[in-house]
């Protein structure tokens, strides 16, 4: 039949055969059953197209499901403190129990409420983003700019690649001097040069110091991603005059010393929230459950209250399954039916010696060739899938920067082709091989000899 009568060999080595014999005879035994698949593969062509194809699909669209995952929730330059930053965006506003809105925060708020914090290591301030007309003394070039005001604090959690210059700093923000910090695209557009420290910008025809020009931001860090960042005490937003100035243009990003404080934040932020609430008079605040983190940020998407982490990710988990589950199905049927045919080959090699073991890993190793080839061809189309897709799956209603200002997320292959990456669709075509290929394996493996026989 073409195979090593690998019973009889187990015998001769637990007789006093070698080490080297039984590793050859292992080695002889994997080769012969990688041919043998390869025969199969060609003998039902049709049948390896559609397991190969169901296969490909089913994990492509994990993978596309995982990278997309990976990259809005891991940390991503500048963002690389995402699985230590905690946010603060929306403020409810209560009177006499009842609830008058939702809004920003007040500088008021979070000033009293947050920066006096002690567990976080910083807390920044910003103001979300605003569309203003940039453009330069005298120039004809006008651009319609992303702008996001923030502190100090916020240069200290985010990990800007500076190519000309520095952020400014807490004197400068406290003095309200008017200081920026722009994109190497926009300081090329305006000035033809990325060295453009100290020069002179106009924003909304007034004139603002270049403090430094950082490397371009991709929409996917869409807690830091603007085209200008313009100091907040430079273009001031008054807090709401009503609701005792709870609420405002602010919001505060958290960064913590670990990932293991946030329990601790979260229990000093309701502490603060208390002391807080007792010095108003007819209002009280609520965060509905803030702060967030960053995976907790992104299902909430834009608005105050979001569903549920737990359940989101068990919704995504069940998708997963789904998708391995069809074409588990499909190779497991496909599996048994050969299997069938087979019967004869198992009955001869089990009256040789071979055993029930040697079986099952002979049916798994044949599944696992379809299973990784679909798993290639799978992985090479998601990567298509997510670079003609991205701004759709990356830029969506979480963050509609993209659709809004013209933006594309920018993502390198070297994000995509990760060992992680890599791992995750090892995993997949395992479980996918095991699920398949499995149960028909142990079932036709139990057969007994004169049963296997008989069936031919």
């Amino acid at each position: 039949l073409g195979y090593p009568v690998s019973g009889m060999a187990c015998r001769e080595n637990e007789t006093g055969g070698s080490l080297a014999l039984r590793i050859n005879n292992n080695k002889t035994m994997y080769k012969l059953y990688f041919k043998q698949a390869l025969a199969m593969l060609k003998e039902n062509k049709l049948l390896s197209l559609i397991s190969i194809l169901g296969t490909a699909l089913a994990i492509c669209m994990i993978m596309v499901m995982v990278i997309t995952y990976e990259v809005r929730v891991n940390n991503y330059s500048p963002e690389d403190n995402r699985d230590r930053t905690m946010y603060v965006r929306w403020g409810g506003r209560d009177f006499k129990g009842a609830n008058h809105g939702n809004g920003y925060l007040s500088l008021k708020t979070i000033r009293e409420c947050i920066q006096t914090m002690e567990t976080p290591e910083a807390v920044a301030i910003v103001s979300p983003w605003r569309s203003q007309l940039a453009s330069i003394p005298g120039g004809q070039e006008k651009k319609d700019c992303l702008m996001l005001f923030t502190d100090d604090v916020f240069w200290k959690i985010f990990n800007f690649d500076f190519v000309s210059g520095s952020p400014y700093t807490k004197e400068e923000v406290q003095s309200g001097i008017k200081k920026v910090v722009i994109a190497e695209s926009l300081a090329n557009r305006l000035y033809g040069t990325s060295d453009a420290a100290g020069k002179t910008i106009m924003i909304s025809y007034k004139p603002y110091t270049v403090s430094g020009v950082v490397k371009d931001v991709s929409t996917i860090a869409k807690a830091s991603y603007s085209e200008v960042w313009v100091s907040y005490s430079a273009q001031p937003f008054p807090d709401d005059t009503w609701a005792e100035s709870i609420t405002g243009w602010y919001q505060a990003i958290i960064l913590a010393h670990s990932p293991s404080d946030f329990d601790a934040i979260r229990q000093e932020l309701d502490r603060q929230l208390v002391r807080y609430n007792s010095s108003l008079a007819d209002y009280k605040l609520t965060l509905y459950d803030q702060p967030d983190t960053h995976l907790e940020w992104e299902i909430k998407g834009l608005g105050a209250m979001g569903p549920d982490k737990t359940k989101t990710i068990l919704q995504y988990m069940l998708v997963i399954v789904i998708l391995l589950l069809v074409p588990a199905i499909n190779l497991s049927g496909m599996t048994l039916s050969q299997m069938r045919k087979r019967m004869s080959e198992i009955g001869i090699r089990k009256a040789f010696g071979a055993t029930r073991g040697t079986l099952v890993v002979q049916i798994l190793s044949e599944s696992m060739l379809l299973t990784l080839l679909g798993g290639l061809i799978g992985l090479f189309i998601s990567y298509i899938a997510i670079w003609l897709m991205r701004t759709w799956l990356l830029s969506n209603s979480f963050a509609s920067i993209s659709s809004v200002f013209g933006g594309t997320p920018a993502l390198s292959v070297t994000e995509l082709l990760n060992p992680v990456i890599f791992l995750y669709a090892f995993v997949f075509c395992l479980i996918l091989n095991l699920l398949s290929a499995g149960i028909p394996a142990y079932r036709m493996a139990r057969k007994n000899v004169m049963e296997a026989l008989n069936e031919y």
